[in-house]
Formats: C-alpha cells, sequence, structure tokens
C-alpha cells in the first residue's frame, strides 16, 4: 500500500480501489454519468415540467424505484423508458415537475467491462498512471538527471486525460444538460 499524494494527506493509505475509484470518476466527469462497470444507484433530477424525462445516463438497464416529490410510481403502470434514459409519462399521469430534485430515480446503469472493453481498459490505465508517480512528465533532461511535472500551482494534475483517451470516451459522452 502506497502513501497518498500531499494534496490528500500524507497519513491517508491509498490503495488500488483508491485508483480504480478516482479513474472511474474522472470517467463520470468527462462523460456526464458512470459508464463503466453497471452499478445500481439512485439519482435525484430535475423534471422540466413536461412528459419526458431525460435522466444523466447513456444506458439504463433497470429501473426500481420512481418517486416525485416523495411519492412513488407504478413504473410498469405510469411510465415509458428506454436505455438512452428517457423517461415518459403516460397520458393521464401529469407532467414531471419543474423543481430541482424532485425526481429520485432508483436505476441500474452503465456498461458491463466486457461490453466496452476499451473503457474498462483505460479505466484501468488511468488507475495505474495515477498509483504509479506524482504525475505525466512534462520534460526530461537525460545528462541534467532532472525531470518536470505537470502541474497546477505546484499541485500534480491528478489523472488528467490524454487527447486519446478522450477520443476514445467520446461515443459515451452525454451531449446535452451540465456535462455537455
Amino acid at each position: 500500500m502506497s502513501k497518498a499524494p500531499d494534496i490528500i494527506g500524507s497519513a491517508t493509505p491509498v490503495d488500488s480501489t483508491f485508483w480504480m475509484q478516482a479513474a472511474q470518476a474522472v470517467v463520470r466527469r468527462f462523460c456526464g454519468w458512470h459508464v463503466a462497470p453497471s452499478v445500481t444507484e439512485t439519482l435525484k433530477v430535475t423534471g422540466s415540467g413536461g412528459r419526458r424525462l431525460t435522466l444523466p445516463s447513456g444506458h439504463v438497464t433497470g429501473l426500481s424505484k420512481v418517486s416525485v416529490c416523495g411519492t412513488v410510481l407504478d413504473i410498469e403502470s405510469s411510465m415509458d423508458w428506454d436505455q438512452a434514459g428517457v423517461m415518459v409519462l403516460r397520458p393521464g399521469m401529469g407532467l414531471w415537475p419543474d423543481v430541482p430534485g424532485a425526481v429520485e430515480v432508483t436505476l441500474t446503469h452503465g456498461w458491463d467491462p466486457d461490453e466496452v472493453p476499451e473503457v474498462a481498459a483505460l479505466i484501468a490505465t488511468l488507475a495505474q498512471r495515477a498509483a504509479s508517480g506524482p504525475g505525466v512528465v512534462a520534460s526530461q533532461s537525460v545528462n541534467g538527471a532532472s525531470v518536470a511535472y505537470m502541474s497546477a500551482g505546484g499541485a500534480p494534475l491528478g489523472i488528467p486525460l490524454l487527447e486519446i483517451e478522450k477520443q476514445i470516451l467520446d461515443p459515451f459522452r452525454l451531449v446535452w444538460g451540465p456535462a455537455a
């Protein structure tokens, strides 16, 4: 087990699980949703005052609970939904409220690693890169034996995505809402 960089706190133990979670967070932040692996989680979202609500996900595989302002809906009889994360209330069911966080959805979403091996490999690569050193090398001298790392105000950059890695993730990126 290695010690965390100073930006986390030098006494905090950091293991491979920490770096995998950090790498998944980088992918989530870039894409705007949890891409992989498949997880079940509860999200609070805001409706738009219409019958259609789009969840912040690119691959929904199940809905287990939907509540509006604390009232649980019967998913089977009150709405239709698809893997793209679109939920449409059936006629007579009203509208999704335009109130921040009024809709609470427990869903299973994301891809299993064997379905998106390129994303799984990228997450593993990011975790390994972050765990192995102080950051991305910005410059290096052979005879002078010096090395400089990319930083922001002297602090390590964390887990930066390279352009090629962003290209790998682009097909999974949400193209609407706050993440776009």
